[in-house]
């Protein structure tokens, strides 16, 4: 199929409709705003955010110069900055488990790790237990945040020695480069949350 000869100009028409949009309210301007930053009327900058007319070298000019972009920048068609991880790309960790106390040799909590392993400085981690099931969690990397949710039921984190009661709603924080570890509170007792690790790195 052969392209019609204003199929490329009509892309970069509606490319440089949605970033002349897009830019202006990223920098909370009105239209009246960049008509007096940039020196263009406010009227071609309304026909240019609504794909309208074909605008002249200069009118380019002074609306990338009051936005503060290159006119390469202005007319580029914008990609969005994200990505999709399905659910299939989520990953298993074991961590060894305690049951009312005792460390068991042959059995292990499994947490569901929500963010790719490759991510360094972020891991979001699903955690139950059940009963008196204990997980027992490593201290981090110094220069760790730890936060704990729960969304259902409750538990006990314990801290470097100290415990803290985390129920449903709850929020608990902590220097993750402490000896931690995440405990159920009874028997027939579910508790669900999620530990979310950051890690600033280091320049």
């Amino acid at each position: 199929m052969v392209n019609s000869p204003n199929t490329s100009s009509e892309t970069q028409g509606a490319s440089l409709a949605s970033n002349v949009k897009y830019l202006r309210k990223e920098l909370s301007l009105s239209q009246e705003q960049l008509s007096e930053r940039s020196g263009i009327p406010r009227s071609t900058i309304a026909s240019l955010e609504r794909g309208e007319g074909n605008p002249t070298l200069q009118v380019l000019m002074g609306v990338a110069r009051g936005l503060g972009v290159t006119i390469s920048e202005l007319l580029a068609q914008r990609q969005p900055r994200a990505t999709f991880f399905p659910s299939q790309t989520h990953g298993r960790t074991q961590y060894p488990l305690e049951i009312a106390g005792v460390e068991t040799s042959t059995r292990a909590v499994e947490t569901l790790r929500l963010t790719p392993a490759q991510m360094r400085y972020l891991v979001i981690e699903e955690l139950v237990l059940e009963g008196l099931e204990t997980i027992l969690s490593p201290a981090h990397p110094a220069g760790t945040e730890e936060h704990f949710f729960v969304v259902e039921g409750s538990c006990e984190v314990e801290v470097n020695g100290e415990t803290y009661r985390v129920g449903q709603g709850d929020l608990l924080r902590f220097d993750g480069d402490q000896k931690h570890l995440y405990r159920g509170v009874g028997k027939g007792k579910r508790a669900r949350g999620f530990a979310v690790v950051v890690q600033v790195p280091r320049v």
